[in-house]
């Protein structure tokens, strides 16, 4: 008996050494899911604050592709990392230009057929898409505690956003369902990617391949690039800060997806319309109800 004792102590200590940085790294992907979700929440505020400046929403858009284009490509080679994308990595990072392009595009293209606020709702279903999906695109089967704090999220954020006012058109409905999809994806073809590369390697590329289409939907539906007013210092500061908090909010995003599965950090992301509700009272003046109150409670 005290030969087995002995004989299995080691095995329990070996197992508990292994769990361990597995934890780690699950806190370390939360903690980055929650600081992405903070910064991104930051961006809508600020994207508006450069609309009433003049900067119209693809526009906004078009710049913080440039600016994360060039600014994770430069920290990549500051880093010593070769700006390439190896073979193994090629469908990966596809699916994550289409994801990140269908995010930055549909998204916002929503807005102009249904109300924002149902806008909002669709695309924040992707934590949930992601834990039904995680069992088989990530070899993850998520718990059923996981899957029921992802549904009260999504339930707080329904309430929080109440009823819409104004017309719903199909179109922005399938809109809102193809930027919800591919912020799901973005997820699974991060985390996929970032065992080949490091985020700052196909963070910078991805967005050096969505530049393209991006500035053709600038030029296609806008006509040319509106510069008006870019000398004032509120327009400047807007649009220099949604760069910023969307450069870091994508970065952290591909780090937590780099330090934890995707089941496991997306349903912090349902964070980010509580940053975006809180700033906009604060700053814009919006109205803070008691409904509001609950949503972001749950």
């Amino acid at each position: 008996g005290a030969c087995q004792v002995e004989e299995a102590h080691p095995q329990g200590s070996a197992l508990t050494r292994m769990a361990r940085p597995a934890a780690d790294n699950r806190l370390r992907g939360i903690g980055f899911a929650l600081s992405a979700a903070s910064f991104y929440g930051l961006v809508p505020n600020l994207a508006r604050t450069a609309y009433v400046n003049g900067i119209p929403a693809l526009e906004t858009v078009l710049y913080r592709t440039i600016a994360v284009a060039v600014v994770l490509s430069l920290a990549a080679v500051a880093l010593g990392f070769r700006l390439a994308v190896p073979r193994a990595a090629w469908p990966s990072f596809g699916w994550q230009v289409l994801a990140t392009l269908a995010v930055s595009a549909c998204y916002l293209a929503s807005v102009q057929y249904i109300p924002v606020g149902l806008a909002v709702l669709i695309f924040f279903t992707f934590p949930v898409i992601i834990l039904l999906l995680a069992p088989l695109l990530a070899g993850h089967a998520p718990s059923l505690p996981r899957i029921a704090v992802a549904l009260l999220a999504f339930a707080g954020l329904a309430v929080a956003i109440g009823g819409f006012t104004g017309p719903a058109q199909p179109l922005g409905l399938v809109l809102a369902g193809l930027a919800a999809a591919g912020c799901a994806l973005q997820f699974f073809s991060g985390r996929a990617l970032a065992q080949h590369m490091h985020p700052t390697v196909f963070g910078g590329l991805v967005h050096v391949a969505i530049l393209p289409v991006v500035l053709a939907l600038v030029l296609g539906v806008r006509g040319g690039i509106a510069l008006p007013a870019m000398a004032t210092l509120p327009t400047v500061a807007s649009v220099a800060g949604v760069c910023a908090s969307y450069l870091a909010g994508y970065l952290l995003h591909m780090s937590s997806v780099r330090a934890a599965p995707a089941s496991v950090v997306a349903p912090f992301f349902n964070f980010e319309p509580v940053v975006t509700t809180v700033i906009a009272v604060l700053l814009l003046g919006e109205s803070f109800t008691l409904r509001h109150a609950l949503g972001a409670g749950l």
